[in-house]
């Protein structure tokens, strides 16, 4: 949908007389454009119904244009003159976003162009919580604001350009008007225009002089002409600019696990809402990754928003050598009170793999300093993934994994064979024999263990059996290892525990977390150790080596707690729950394909494995076009979606997933 939202400083700025001009005027220019009122109230009753006032406004200025009478292009009327939220109450009603935008976009389904002219001002009350601003939001129009230059005028403009832009929308300019003739203040008027064009650092689109009932629809669409010209232009430049953007994009910018020369195709995002992804052309793609598994409460929730913005105004960073502030200490009380028992010090990192490096340089330093010097090496099972950088890598598959590429200058650590036991099968103690083998052989060596727990993730999406890791931690202690859990990925809810090692009822000596840390809004992670690798460490004034540069980052650990704090105050284990089983319903059709080896869901985690390697590229626009995101890798189709998506959306998944593979969409050259 292409077009304006039209809000302003107030009511009675003129905002209607501008929507109706600029409507005129791209209707002489030749747009196929279309007004539309998604809500008025104070509407005139008649025998027919209610009568839109502001509807009739666009009427007489374009009657030319709709011979049989203009649409009826009011989406909701109501009688009290008064808010939107109170209309709606007193008749007993309530106004939806979600429904509003669909009847917009509906009313504008074979319009080239629509404007859409808000009620009041940007924050007038919608309900539910909800402003004008959501819906402007929910649309995502660039937005044209018209203010009254009257004394006032400054403060009142300036507020709501802060407000919109919050939003993270785009405001095309002010359009500024004069309700009230000139009198004897024509100086403090130009000053209210160059104030707030230098303080707003924004473009006024024009001012409108005053002008009486008998002038107004002539000269207004005279002054507004210009306008027009000039959105009509930039709209060419952004055009010509995202064209030159997603070039440069493919030519210049190395994305993740691609080529430089030859990379597979980016799609330009323009922002996110729920659980949706938005394209740059308005398409909308329900998002099934939820950004790399990390935005469990989908994207844009307010109160993230609020907290980022909160500490934005007091302080985005400062180094956390001989320094600290609140955010870091109330989400390391958070941390200490949320993970298993005895994980009693944390360090902030600033990314997983970081996190990583932090738990193996822990372990080291915890056998250096106890004085087992020769203990250097780290115990791990195949099909793990840890991260990107050298000390993560190390642990990864060394011959299937991503990183197998490096696996000869990396150190060289001890694997065992992948658990051979499922999660749903039934445990044998005898699953346990080749880890017990190759621990007690290279126990002089072995620092610790390290491994994610229960589920392997960008690995292979393999679940195995609790009673595993029951074991392994058993024989950490037989043995005098540490046992450190990768719980990146699976942390903070994801497989149906809070932490994946609650499976096992097993505590860990050191534990990794990020991804869901902060809800996908920035990176953070954190590493967990208990008071004897802490101490231990410590021991005779040690100090443990390790220090980023924005580590405990203000505004990362301020939009941690906020995420927590949704975390703890929400039915999270049950909108897992939920998941798990939509999951189950959705993606169980695809075993009876007979490209598909194994199906298998555990809470927010939903996995298709197949026979053979997929066509990423060619996978990634059929499920484009079925309205989906989706990024599968090797021989796995795959879904870790937001906690807050509903029944409806993994039914769209699952039947997106299933029609990619009975039409053969994965198979490269098909």
């Amino acid at each position: 949908m292409n077009g304006y939202f039209i809000t302003g400083t107030d009511t009675g700025v003129g905002k209607t007389n501008v929507t109706a001009a600029l409507l005129r005027c791209f209707l002489d220019a030749g747009h196929n454009a279309l007004a539309i009122k998604p809500i008025q109230t104070g509407c005139r009753k008649t025998v027919d119904g209610f009568i839109a006032e502001d509807v009739e406004t666009y009427a007489q200025f374009t009657e030319s244009y709709f011979p049989k009478g203009y649409p009826d292009a009011c989406c909701r009327k109501f009688h009290p003159a008064c808010s939107p939220h109170l209309a709606a109450q007193l008749v007993e009603e309530e106004l939806d976003v979600e429904k509003l935008t669909y009847d917009i976009k509906q009313l504008s389904a074979d319009k080239q162009l629509v404007l859409v002219e808000g009620a009041g001002g940007a924050l007038v009350p919608l309900g539910q919580g909800e402003t004008l601003l959501d819906l402007m939001e929910r649309l995502a129009l660039p937005v044209i604001l018209v203010a009254d230059n009257r004394l006032g005028v400054v403060n009142h403009a300036l507020m709501t350009v802060k407000a919109i832009r919050e939003r993270g929308l785009t405001l095309a300019g002010i359009v500024m008007t004069n309700t009230s003739p000139v009198q004897d203040d024509a100086y403090l008027r130009q000053n209210n225009i160059e104030t707030i064009a230098e303080y707003g650092d924004v473009s006024i689109l024009a001012e409108i002089p005053y002008f009486t009932r008998e002038k107004r629809a002539i000269s207004i669409i005279h002054h507004t002409k210009k306008i027009v010209a000039a959105l009509e232009k930039k709209t060419t430049d952004d055009i010509d600019c995202v064209k030159a953007e997603v070039d440069f994009d493919q030519r210049y910018i190395w994305h993740p696990y691609t080529s430089a020369l030859n990379p597979l195709p980016s799609v330009k995002v323009h922002g996110t809402r729920g659980t949706k992804i938005i394209l740059e052309d308005g398409a909308e793609l329900i998002d099934g990754m939820a950004s790399w598994w990390c935005a469990i409460h989908g994207y844009g929730h307010p109160k993230l928003k609020s907290a980022l913005r909160f500490q934005l105004g007091r302080m985005s960073h400062v180094m956390f050598g001989g320094l600290t502030h609140d955010p870091a200490i109330k989400l390391c009380r958070n941390l200490q009170k949320m993970t298993p028992d005895g994980l009693d010090h944390v360090f902030l990192a600033d990314s997983g793999s970081v996190s990583v490096e932090v738990a193996i340089k822990m372990a080291l330093q915890y056998m250096q300093a106890d004085g087992q010097k020769k203990r250097t090496k780290l115990f791990t099972i195949r099909g793990g993934y840890h991260g990107d950088t050298s000390g993560a890598m190390s642990v990864c598959d060394p011959t299937g994994g991503m990183h197998h590429l490096f696996s000869s200058l990396l150190p060289q650590q001890i694997f065992a064979s992948r658990p051979s036991c499922g999660f749903d099968d039934e445990f044998f103690p005898a699953c346990l024999d080749e880890a017990r083998e190759i621990i007690s052989k290279h126990e002089a060596e072995l620092a610790a263990i390290i491994l994610e727990p229960i589920v392997q993730g960008a690995g292979g999406m393999y679940f195995y059996h609790p009673q595993y890791l029951s074991g392994l931690r058993a024989l950490a202690n037989e043995f005098g290892i540490l046992l450190i859990l990768d719980e990146i990925a699976t942390g903070f809810g994801r497989t149906g525990k809070l932490f994946a090692c609650e499976w096992s009822d097993v505590i860990p000596d050191i534990m990794c977390v990020g991804k869901a840390l902060t809800g996908g809004t920035m990176t953070l992670a954190a590493t967990l150790a208990t008071h004897e690798v802490a101490a231990t460490i410590s021991r005779d004034g040690g100090v443990f080596m390790h220090g980023p540069t924005f580590m405990a980052n203000p505004l990362a650990c301020a939009v941690a707690n906020a995420s927590l704090e949704i975390l703890q105050t929400t039915n999270w284990a049950d909108l897992v729950n939920n998941i798990e089983g939509w999951l189950k319903e959705a993606l169980t059709p695809c075993r009876r394909l007979s490209a598909v080896k194994d199906v298998r869901v555990l809470g927010a985690i939903g996995v298709v494995e197949l026979n053979s390697t997929v066509d990423v590229e060619k996978l990634q626009s059929f499920f484009i076009k079925r309205g989906v995101w989706l990024r599968p890798f090797g021989k796995l189709i795959y879904t870790m979606p937001p906690y807050t998506m509903s029944h409806d959306e993994i039914k769209t998944l699952g039947t997106a997933i299933f029609d990619a593979i009975s039409t053969n969409a994965h198979v490269e050259g098909n």
